[in-house]
């Protein structure tokens, strides 16, 4: 797991290292452990190191040890520059060490990820007649591009981010993971192309021109969407979308992007069938089992993340089964005073079962307003919730343990059916294919009537109905019932009210479309963002089992709704097939929380420290700062009110303005 960073720079009034240094610099907390760079000009090619790079990589030999210090070839003219923040998990040697290249060292690589069946494919290769140096995935993606081309990424299981520098092409390759845990953007214009693990190595450079991106924005405010497009917050900064990768030819400028990979999933209806359920279940278990086991790959510890839900439980539970009683599991809770959102008591049978080393962190309101800046910083752009701080201390404290690596259980949700919407997908479904009586059975499951049928109406108005309604309608609606739209400039929200009709449902007429559609395009896309930015802030790895196993994935989206969705249960063939691995209580859990944290209460505490957040002479014509402030005691004094996360948004959107806008 690491940072990544490069550019071709046409323009000769740009110092080629000392921009890819800077770069580099802004990242460095994804790769602590060490940081290596790669120059390239018509006449020469060269390595180079920088302060963090280890005396025993300098001094190594291998075939792309760093030659010079980068901040000796300042006044020299490269074309080509990449960059590697190595956080060290496999091969801990200096063989490790990034940029990586070839023998003919006509291909180079800079590569943020894991690849977890690299032993298998590394196997295949040997047999295809490759050797190899060094015990590390890099090399392996390195010799699947010269076997395979760009059709290497088909091969792989895991998570990615990488750019290979092909000479004889004299072109660039790109690819991120099918499933977008690990991040990447680029930015490009007549002088410079450029690309990096995170936002901020781009916006922080005086090279990259951007604002605002007043769209993105209306989408966050009013939408609920964070980034859904690949122009997302700042203008001009593009996000490699997963399940893509694309070649940009360096003499040229000819960028070529496509998709190499569709999600499968199946739609099929059918009845119920006991059979066919203990036959899903072995399938499934054994997938889950493989999923951990190879993220279990890993030369330092391995933790996990536990909440006390199924997911984050059923990982602990395979982890202790595979690693044996003898093996010292780490794990991380956060915990609360609020006994209504507290899970620690639900992590607390887990561990006792699993006889795990638990560490519990408990985050408070001052730490949040102390941390804010920070945990803005970290995220590049504004977040949902104060639930990412959860994360975020949750991180905090696996790096403090001295942990690197860590399991959690995001996509378990989208996979399975978690989320309380999912049931109005599931009965939608039902009534598309005529099933009244087992709609009417599981309507009656869920709540005694008549809240079922309430709660049906209102999350079908909600989720799919408001989507179906005029633009005008939709605009005036969210205005009216969201007192807190009140603070957002008029003709700001004027300007991008089509965006209602952008955001209006596409043919989901099934659990699984709908699952299909968060796991691949949405939803997953931003939590696995918040994921990253929290663990890499504090240079942990985060491994997400459910998230990236490409078997795993497809197998579950061709599981029948029937059986995600049994009698109200939600996630009832996970929680069939990880049955072995829970406590019996957590087995038979009914509520979900996520990461559900005090929201309400910390910003009714810290009212009065908000209030100079928005104390900037900064005019963005989107948010009313001046009334924000002036009302600020009422805004944000709702401890009493319902938790709806709007009012959060506006505090994260001005530090966001802030700290990347305010010169």
């Amino acid at each position: 797991m690491c940072g990544i960073a490069g550019l071709v720079n046409y323009g000769n009034s740009l110092s080629t290292s000392d921009a890819i240094k800077k770069m580099a610099d802004v990242i460095a907390h994804r790769g602590p452990d060490d940081e290596g760079f790669f120059l390239s000009s018509e006449s020469k090619d060269v390595t180079a190191y920088g302060q963090n790079t280890p005396e025993q990589i300098i001094s190594s030999g291998i075939n792309y040890t760093p030659k010079a210090s980068i901040t000796s070839f300042h006044s020299e003219q490269f074309n080509i520059a990449l960059a590697h923040r190595r956080l060290s998990i496999l091969d801990l040697s200096p063989a490790g060490h990034q940029p990586m290249c070839n023998n003919n060292k006509d291909i180079w690589l800079t590569f943020n990820g894991e690849i977890y069946n690299y032993i298998e494919i590394r196997e295949e290769l040997i047999q295809l007649g490759y050797t190899f140096v060094t015990n590390t995935d890099t090399e392996v993606v390195i010799a699947s591009y010269k076997q395979w081309g760009t059709d290497c990424v088909s091969h792989f299981n895991g998570m990615w981010a990488f750019v290979i520098y092909d000479k004889k092409q004299g072109l660039l390759f790109a690819s991120r993971d099918r499933f977008g845990v690990k991040p990447f953007y680029y930015y490009s214009d007549k002088n410079v192309f450029a690309f990096a693990s995170e936002q901020k190595a781009l916006v922080k450079m005086p090279f990259v021109k951007t604002e605002i991106n007043t769209a993105a924005t209306f989408d966050y405010f009013v939408m609920g969407q964070i980034e859904y497009e690949e122009e997302g917050m700042f203008k001009n900064v593009f996000e490699l979308m997963p399940s893509h990768s694309f070649t940009y030819t360096v003499k040229d400028r000819i960028f070529k992007k496509w998709r190499y990979y569709e999600l499968p999933i199946s739609s099929t209806s059918q009845q119920f069938n006991s059979k066919t359920e203990n036959e899903i279940t072995e399938e499934l278990r054994a997938l889950l089992l493989n999923s951990v086991r190879l993220r279990l790959r890993s030369d330092v510890p391995v933790g996990a993340c536990l909440s006390g839900g199924i997911d984050s439980s059923s990982i602990v539970g395979m982890m202790r089964s595979i690693l044996g009683e003898k093996i010292k599991i780490p794990v991380f809770t956060a915990c609360f005073d609020d006994k209504a959102i507290d899970e620690s008591s639900w992590a607390k049978k887990v561990v006792d079962t699993t006889n795990v080393d638990w560490h519990k962190v408990f985050p408070t309101s001052s730490e949040l307003l102390m941390d804010l800046e920070n945990l803005m910083y970290c995220q590049d752009v504004p977040i949902w919730s104060t639930s990412t701080y959860a994360q975020f201390r949750t991180m905090q404290s696996v790096k403090e343990n001295g942990v690197k690596v860590i399991m959690d259980g995001q996509g378990g949700d989208e996979l399975f059916g978690g989320y309380p919407h999912h049931y109005i997908y599931y009965w939608r479904e039902l009534l598309k294919n005529k099933q009244y009586g087992k709609l009417r059975s599981e309507l009656s499951s869920y709540k005694s009537f008549p809240s079922n049928y309430a709660f049906f109406i209102k999350q079908y108005a909600k989720h799919i109905g408001m989507k179906k309604m005029p633009v005008a309608f939709q605009s005036s609606f969210n205005q009216w019932h969201f007192k807190e739209m009140h603070y957002l400039n008029k003709d700001f929200l004027a300007m991008h009210k089509d965006r209602f009709e952008l955001a209006q449902e596409k043919q989901i007429d099934s659990l699984n479309s709908m699952l299909k559609s968060e796991f691949n395009s949405s939803l997953l896309k931003g939590y696995l963002k918040c994921e990253d930015r929290c663990s890499m802030f504090h240079s942990v790895e985060s491994r997400t089992p459910f998230s990236d196993d490409t078997a795993l994935v497809e197998y579950a989206l061709q599981i029948p709704s029937e059986y995600k969705i049994k009698k109200s249960v939600n996630k009832y063939i996970l929680r069939e097939a990880m049955k072995p691995y829970l406590p019996i209580e957590v087995y038979q859990r009914k509520d979900k929380m996520g990461y559900a944290t005090p929201n309400n209460r910390w910003l009714t505490e810290v009212r009065v420290g908000l209030k100079d957040v928005f104390n900037t002479s900064e005019s963005n014509n989107i948010i009313d700062n001046k009334r924000i402030t002036t009302e600020s005691e009422s805004l944000f004094n709702i401890y009493q009110k319902p938790e709806n996360g709007r009012v959060f948004k506006f505090v994260s959107f001005a530090l966001w303005q802030k700290l990347f806008f305010t010169s």
